[in-house]
């Protein structure tokens, strides 16, 4: 999990730990709008499209391959998911638990700060015209 390298090995067993492993089929969906978070997902194979829905239109606003993870926003916020995630290839998920990764939020600080900036930079990508 390369964007969790800021965490010690102890901290990173530990989520490992809580976790389940759970392959999705491809043109599965992960999870829809208005669903209540699991957690946060790492994609360990396979690729997630991230959609969401505007003005009756779906469109792709990101990609996630093997090292990624989605779904920061609704665990750190603690909210339902307002976008859909969909497996475009055969894909094998680590889910991180809400509560489990909130615990750990809270002993580490480093991740919250992190996944913010994550969320700061996909807006950033997306907003029509940035570079």
């Amino acid at each position: 999990m390369p964007d969790f390298a800021v965490l010690e090995h102890r901290t990173l067993l530990r989520i490992v730990g809580a976790s389940t492993n759970l392959v999705w089929p491809a043109g599965s969906a992960v999870f829809e709008p208005g669903a209540r978070t699991e957690g946060l997902y790492v994609v360990l194979s396979g690729k997630v499209l991230i959609y969401e829905t505007a003005d009756g239109e779906e469109r792709e606003v990101i990609s996630v391959g093997p090292g990624g993870f989605f779904g920061e926003h609704s665990v750190l916020f603690d909210t339902e998911h307002s976008k859909r995630a969909r497996a475009v290839e055969p894909s094998e998920l680590m889910i991180v638990p809400r509560e489990s990764f909130q615990a750990i939020m809270a002993d580490h600080p480093e991740i919250v700060a992190h996944l913010m900036a994550r969320i700061e930079t996909r807006l950033t990508e997306r907003r029509p015209g940035t570079t």
